[in-house]
């Protein structure tokens, strides 16, 4: 049995990297433009950043106010430009923090990889503990980052029992060669105007894939349908990633030993007293999920394990405990406002 872990920005944020939309709109809106378009669109942006949070669909939600396909995709290119140079920025940081401190959090990548499931319940401990998690020549992943950081520890993970490792697909491209921003459908975006071929190759992600590199969307498609086990983190299935929300949808229906664990950032610190109360908010949430993605089979209930009360990858956690251990206090105040600040701006997961 295998283990797909599909993993989205929580992921680069555990890493300490600032990536949400909103790390990078603060250096975006400030610079100017020979477009009075572009500058007009950064001014909108700063004034209502709020209901920025998901670029993708809250410029489906603006673009009422352009006349044309031309105007949106200046826009959209616009920002994609300025965002892959940031985030460039932020691998490059982590790359360096990575190459320092590898073997320290290594440990706690492989912890995560392996231990995913534990803490739900001994009844999931023991349905998982017969899948062979613990065999990473079983897992797999998918990103729905631009960024390699994920990359980094799945590739050394296997390079350290000599083996090379499983290619992680880039459902969304990467900073070096095709970052794509988007909608999943067009149905999604408030014009009174028809997207152009073009215009649905430029801002509709499965249109994207399906003209520049199918074979990922296959690749993607198969790994999916080939898992008995799907670790979601640092991801939320919006709007914006309808299809894949579908994909885990049927998956789940079509085999009632298929497993969906999703990990939101909003439930990981919640203290619970017992046992009983940590499974009725999960209970809880797991309705609020079904309801959500509008499924009505509850049987699926007892196939989605929503994790309360701890976390994985908590790669920053670990850099800040090794510089706690090292007396490094000027560091550790650095890296917990950092903390800070990505607790209070970065929308749950």
């Amino acid at each position: 049995m295998s283990t797909l872990f599909m993993i989205g920005n929580g992921f680069d944020l555990n890493c300490g990297m600032k990536t949400s939309y909103k790390d990078v709109y603060r250096g975006y809106v400030k610079e100017k433009s020979d477009s009075n378009l572009i500058n007009q669109f950064k001014k909108d942006i700063s004034a209502d950043i709020d209901n920025w949070s998901d670029f993708e669909m809250a410029l489906a939600k603006y673009a009422g106010k352009f006349r044309d396909e031309n105007e949106l995709l200046e826009c959209c290119r616009d920002f994609n430009v300025y965002m892959s140079k940031y985030l460039n920025g932020e691998m490059e940081k982590f790359q360096n923090i990575y190459n320092l401190n590898k073997d320290k959090l290594r440990t706690e990548f492989l912890r995560s990889l392996t231990g995913f499931y534990k803490g739900v319940s001994h009844n999931v401990d023991n349905i998982m503990k017969e899948r062979e998690i613990a065999n990473v020549l079983r897992t797999s992943a998918i990103s729905f980052n631009y960024t390699r950081a994920f990359d980094l520890f799945f590739s050394d993970i296997y390079k350290n029992i000599e083996m090379n490792a499983n290619e992680i697909i880039h459902l969304h491209g990467v900073l070096s060669d095709d970052p794509v921003l988007g909608i999943d459908n067009e149905n999604q975006l408030n014009t009174t105007f028809p997207l152009s071929k073009r215009g649905k190759r430029s801002f509709l992600k499965p249109v994207f894939n399906e003209n520049y590199d199918s074979e990922r969307v296959r690749r993607a498609k198969f790994q999916i349908a080939n898992s008995s086990t799907i670790c979601c983190f640092g991801l939320s299935m919006g709007e914006s990633d309808l299809t894949w929300r579908n994909e885990i949808i049927n998956w789940l229906n079509e085999n009632i030993d298929h497993h969906l664990f999703l990990y939101q950032y909003k439930l990981s610190s919640i203290i619970f007293r017992t046992a009983d109360e940590k499974m009725d908010k999960e209970d809880d949430e797991k309705e609020k999920l079904l309801a959500e993605w509008g499924v009505t089979n509850e049987e699926l209930l007892d196939q989605i394990h929503i994790p309360c009360g701890r976390n994985i990858f908590n790669i920053e956690k670990k850099l800040m405990e090794e510089k706690t251990q090292q007396g490094d206090i000027d560091d550790i105040s650095s890296i917990k406002n950092t903390t800070n600040i990505i607790a209070s701006m970065v929308p749950a997961l």
